[in-house]
């Protein structure tokens, strides 16, 4: 895979010597814009942001459920994404709320040097993955809810980081569906229907 990485990104940089710094690559319906000059980027992403945000590929996976018709990630620029945003930079995100939740994330990163010092201790296996997830899970549960959702300490499994995962690896697959629409009925993966069930 690091190969692979490896030639595209020599690629597009032979691509971009021969036809500039701004690419259009049209791959099936989807128009993909490629910058390859970070000072273009930063040009691009100042004054015409607008322009990339109103019309974002909503991959076939995330339709289960009409999922992108609520979510921020997923909605055009429009009164209803305005809303979201609006809330969601008011009430979590603002440095006003990151500020005063400062000291639970303290406290997280806390508890979670002392279990891995009394893992070392004990000399007991740890499962770095489970156990950063269930930290992030408990930092974001309290911003959210002020409460943990995971236990860190204790070895039982988290259902929601298997449900996360599933999500990603079907949003991560690529799908015919994205790149031949006319197949969209016939689901020949099948990742629209298995999405609605990882849901």
């Amino acid at each position: 895979m690091a190969n692979y990485w490896k030639y595209s990104l020599v690629s597009m940089a032979n691509l971009a010597k021969i036809y500039g710094p701004i690419m259009s690559l049209k791959l099936g319906p989807i128009t993909t814009v490629v910058i390859s000059s970070s000072s273009m980027a930063k040009k691009v992403l100042k004054y015409q942001d607008q322009d990339f945000s109103t019309s974002r590929f909503v991959p076939d996976a995330v339709q289960a459920h009409n999922y992108c018709k609520f979510s921020i990630p997923w909605l055009p620029v429009c009164p209803q994404w305005r809303t979201l945003r609006r809330s969601l930079n008011t009430n979590l995100i603002s440095s006003n709320k990151l500020d005063v939740n400062q000291h639970l994330r303290s406290q997280k990163v806390k508890e979670l040097i002392a279990y891995w010092a009394k893992c070392s201790q004990e000399v007991e296996a740890l499962d770095v993955g489970q156990v950063a997830f269930k930290t992030n899970l408990n930092l974001l549960s309290n911003t959210l809810f002020s409460k943990d959702l995971a236990d860190p300490f204790s070895d039982s499994k988290v259902e929601l980081k298997d449900v996360i995962w599933g999500i990603m690896n079907e949003l991560g697959k690529p799908n015919l569906v994205e790149f031949y629409p006319i197949l969209e009925k016939i689901d020949l993966q099948g990742i629209r229907s298995r999405t609605p069930l990882i849901l």
